[in-house]
């Protein structure tokens, strides 16, 4: 349970989800949480819930779309613990109703895509740049970054999201070779369909959806935040040290099938 010990991490979205999965499995492992939420009260919320479990956090209210916010996430992290070991850029803009916006590319909403850019891939971006000075100085570092299924195939709705998902792959890529040979790993991962609070509002709201995805998905089950949790707690450790710039589907065995795979299961009544 100290696979972590001693180190200081930096968790994007941990009021909810993946990131206060992360954030308390982080914690649990020895490391030193700073929980960074854009609502305030569920940051505070995650980082009494660590406290509660004998470990150390400290919560902050940050809008990762603005380029000062995310730079005093970082600052705040060096002025209260010295250093960063681990930056996980988990954050994204989730909400349902700019998803209802993104549906159509006859329809394409430029204001929807350039916030979706902002939240989901510049906001990392930045605050790895904010981060890296700090890690090459130590000369190690782990930063993660939560991409998405969605990034490596084509869809007919959530264009921007979409787009934006793909874009942090290659920026992950990007960042481990520039950053490699200083001893900083970049590395994303790619969940499936997770069991996050987005996911069961827009699936309770639409009858048969939740069967509709089961229906294509290669597990019995659908992911948990917890399961995410745990190959960012590999990424994060020193278990990782030899892995750099890959991009780790936690998705179930979603994307490994070919297209009509369902149909021959469905033609042959598997379960």
């Amino acid at each position: 349970m100290d696979r972590l010990k001693d180190k200081v991490a930096v968790i994007t979205g941990a009021g909810s989800g993946i990131g206060r999965a992360t954030a308390r499995r982080f914690a649990a492992e020895g490391a030193r949480v700073v929980v960074a939420d854009l609502f305030g009260d569920t940051a505070a919320a995650v980082a009494a819930e660590i406290k509660a479990d004998g470990g150390e956090a400290i919560p902050l209210a940050i809008d990762v779309g603005s380029g000062e916010q995310v730079k005093l996430m970082i600052d705040t992290t060096i002025a209260t613990y010295g250093k960063i070991d681990i930056l996980h850029n988990n954050a994204a803009n989730t909400n349902l109703q700019d998803a209802a916006k993104d549906v159509s590319l006859l329809d394409f909403n430029v204001e929807l895509f350039h916030r979706n850019m902002d939240v989901n891939v510049l906001g990392g971006v930045l605050a790895s740049q904010y981060a890296l000075p700090h890690m090459i100085e130590a000369g190690r570092g782990s930063i993660i970054f939560t991409s998405s299924s969605i990034s490596i195939g084509a869809d007919i709705a959530q264009f921007s999201y979409g787009s934006s998902k793909a874009a942090i792959n290659w920026f992950v890529k990007t960042l481990a070779v520039n950053f490699g040979k200083k001893g900083i790993r970049c590395n994303a991962i790619l969940p499936g369909i997770i069991e996050t609070p987005p996911f069961q509002n827009w699936a309770s709201g639409t009858p048969g959806l939740y069967e509709a995805f089961q229906s294509v998905q290669n597990s019995p089950a659908f992911g948990t935040p917890e399961e995410v949790a745990a190959a960012a707690l590999f990424l994060a450790s020193d278990d990782a040290s030899f892995v750099n710039g890959i991009l780790m589907l936690v998705d179930g065995g979603m994307t490994c099938t070919i297209p009509f795979t369902n149909v021959v299961r469905n033609y042959r009544g598997d379960e």
